[in-house]
């Protein structure tokens, strides 16, 4: 067996806002999320802070949290999108092959009726004299 090269291509580097928001909306998907969410709003109210900046934070971030969100999403149905876009390149090329290749088989069929339509001519021109000469 011959040895194949593997050919890496080049990634795509990504930018700092991708990574950033790769990274929260990893965060954010997570049990940390939630434990820190947890403690955060547990030592809040422990030590009585105002209600009021809570409020004010919590709705801020909730903002930020969709956004952040909405990014991830839409990243993944880009990439749905590139997959699906390559997946129907290759379909419709394998479309065309077997396209080619049924045109390939039904000239071959042709071809063969043809030969088959000869052959049974001849014979039968053979049989015909075969009953002459057993006559």
């Amino acid at each position: 067996m011959k040895n194949k090269k593997i050919v890496q291509l080049p990634r795509k580097t990504k930018s700092f806002v991708g990574k950033s928001t790769d990274f929260i909306s990893g965060f954010l998907g997570s049990w940390w999320a939630v434990i820190f969410h947890t403690l955060w709003f547990g030592i809040w109210l422990v030590f009585n802070f105002d209600i009021n900046l809570l409020t004010f934070s919590v709705s801020l971030e909730a903002i930020f949290i969709g956004i952040f969100l909405l990014m991830a999403s839409n990243k993944t149905e880009i990439a749905r999108d590139k997959k699906s876009a390559r997946l129907r390149k290759r379909d419709r090329q394998r479309l065309e092959l077997d396209i080619k290749l049924d045109q390939r088989a039904d000239r071959q069929l042709t071809e063969l009726r043809k030969v088959q339509k000869d052959i049974n001519g001849k014979l039968e021109k053979v049989m015909k004299e075969l009953k002459k000469l057993q006559k």
